[in-house]
């Protein structure tokens, strides 16, 4: 699934750019894991907002396979019946 692969590419690209941009300023003052646990929730909480229309596109590509799915069982217990 491509829009899986690309989705999951950007929430990475965010998160470490979260974890950059707070890296530098408060290595000093804090630990390598606090910056990775905080840039994580602010990288959570931005992609809710900047990741929408990826996200969006996802969930659209999941649900137009799992319709399809649900069409093939389907089709598979009619053809049982008969």
């Amino acid at each position: 699934m491509k829009e899986f692969a690309i989705y999951t590419g950007l929430r990475a690209g965010l998160f470490a750019i979260c974890f950059a941009i707070l890296y530098f300023p408060l290595q000093s003052q804090l630990g390598v894991f606090p910056l990775l646990l905080v840039a994580l929730i602010i990288s959570s909480i931005l992609s809710i907002f900047v990741l929408r229309a990826w996200r969006d596109r996802l969930a659209g590509k999941i649900e137009h396979r799992a319709g399809k799915i649900t069409q093939r069982i389907e089709q598979a217990r009619t053809a049982e019946d008969d």
